[in-house]
């Protein structure tokens, strides 16, 4: 079933709307001008009984001038010609004196007996094979009227009332429903000016809608639609920066497990083999929790891990560190020390993101230091934080750059290693993800650089 068309939806509801108001408030006029028109009917029936009382009551000495049927009398009743013209009603009425006796009438009322006492007033009666609507009054002067008119006489005004009220409807409806939906159409102009807006947009485009001027009533949904088009631009950036980690990430326990491997190839001495086999082989064990790291890095920063942060021994997190790096190490017969006075150094944090920052920040100082370098890795607190001092021998870097080099694939020009420009970023992105604060120093050394993080015990 093909669903209906928002512009379709809105204009059958204004018409079913028009259509649910307009036809009872037309058939509650209708009816209240009809009992209006009717109570209007009977009191010109009864002031018509009452001048005609009052008519014969003053002339009853010229009656015999009125004109009657010739030859015919009621009981010495003057007959009264009735001639109904065109748009006239057909009326009718009866005159009796004191003693009940006929004194004049029409000749459509001639044959109809005088009325009973308890009759006076407004009624109803069938004379003729028509239905009559009758009134009744006694004079001053004695005298008794019944007066009567056709009942189809005010059913011709009946209707003229209904076609008076059905006429404006049957032809204005379909002028209305023409009239609202060109006016939904001109109402829902702004969603195709926003269709419109989205269809040129370029897929590389980071600009948000313009919702300036846009109704009040559209701002929420482009308000709505640029933070989805924002999380889909971070979703987007975010597989980015994970094949870019992926390629850093997986560099070094690569290196380390092909460094084993090359040795094993090389090696004559069946211990020489195991040894080289076996560190191979818990390299590569490595690389596959480094895996297992980087994706689970990605899901955190994401949101999708529904996890709370959990206390995290930092010097246990530095010692896997160290020991994940020991081939590296031994490569460049770097000198690293820890300084950590033994004590659980605990932090709430993510283990993934926790591990990721210090394992980048150790192996950037064992990078840039020369063969023979020296890195020290320092464990303490501070001030409602835990503070991690790493601190090496290398070239360092110019204090005017030291912000610029938490952007991704930013590198040093006089960089000869073969990075990425990753790590850093890593390093403050897992900073960021646990409140804490990164700050690049003068290394203790003369040269080289001093990073010291500050994370918050609580």
């Amino acid at each position: 079933m093909k669903p209906i068309s928002l512009r379709h939806r809105l204009t059958w509801l204004v018409i079913g709307v028009m259509v649910v108001v307009l036809i009872p408030l037309g058939v509650l006029s209708y009816q209240r001008e009809r009992l209006e028109m009717n109570q209007l009917l009977d009191g010109r029936l009864a002031e018509a009984g009452r001048t005609l009382g009052v008519l014969i009551e003053h002339n009853a000495p010229n009656l015999d001038q009125a004109t009657v049927a010739p030859n015919v009398n009621n009981g010495g009743a003057l007959i009264v010609a009735v001639h109904r013209h065109n748009y006239e009603p057909d009326v009718g009425f009866q005159v009796y004196d004191r003693r009940g006796s006929p004194i004049v009438t029409t000749s459509n009322f001639a044959d109809l007996p005088p009325p009973r006492a308890e009759l006076h007033g407004f009624g109803n009666i069938t004379h003729g094979g028509y239905r009559w609507r009758t009134f009744v009054l006694q004079n001053r002067a004695g005298l008794v009227i019944r007066i009567g008119e056709r009942d189809d006489n005010r059913q011709d005004i009946t209707r003229g009332l209904m076609l008076e009220h059905a006429l404006p409807l049957l032809f204005g409806l379909p002028l209305l429903a023409l009239l609202a939906g060109l006016a939904v159409r001109r109402g829902l102009a702004p969603l195709d000016q926003l269709t419109r807006q989205l269809a040129a947009r370029t897929l590389d485009s980071r600009q948000p809608v313009s919702s300036e001027q846009s109704p009040e009533e559209i701002k929420p949904l482009i308000v709505t639609l640029n933070g989805l088009l924002g999380q889909l631009e971070d979703a987007i950036e975010r597989e980015r920066r994970m094949n870019a980690d992926v390629a850093h990430e997986l560099r070094t326990p690569l290196a380390a497990t092909m460094l084993h491997l090359e040795s094993a190839a090389i090696a004559t001495d069946p211990e020489d083999l195991r040894f080289a086999l076996r560190n191979a082989r818990l390299g590569t064990t490595r690389l596959a929790r480094r895996i297992e790291q980087i994706m689970a890095m990605a899901r955190l920063e994401a949101g999708a891990a529904a996890e709370e942060r959990s206390p995290q021994d930092l010097a246990a997190l530095v010692t896997g560190v160290i020991e994940e790096l020991a081939p590296l190490i031994a490569e460049k017969d770097i000198a690293l020390s820890l300084l950590h006075d033994g004590t659980p150094l605990v932090v709430p944090g993510h283990e993934v993101a926790l591990t990721a920052m210090l394992r980048n920040l150790i192996e950037n100082a064992m990078r840039y230091v020369k063969h023979g370098g020296q890195v020290e890795v320092a464990l303490g607190r501070g001030d409602d934080a835990a503070i991690v001092d790493i601190s090496d021998d290398g070239p360092g870097i110019p204090a005017d750059r030291r912000e610029a080099v938490f952007e991704r694939f930013r590198r040093e020009v006089r960089d000869e290693s073969r990075g990425y420009g990753l790590g850093l970023n890593i390093v403050r992105r897992a900073a960021q993800l646990h409140d804490a604060r990164i700050d690049l120093l003068d290394s203790a050394y003369g040269h080289g650089l001093h990073v010291r993080i500050s994370l918050p015990t609580h």
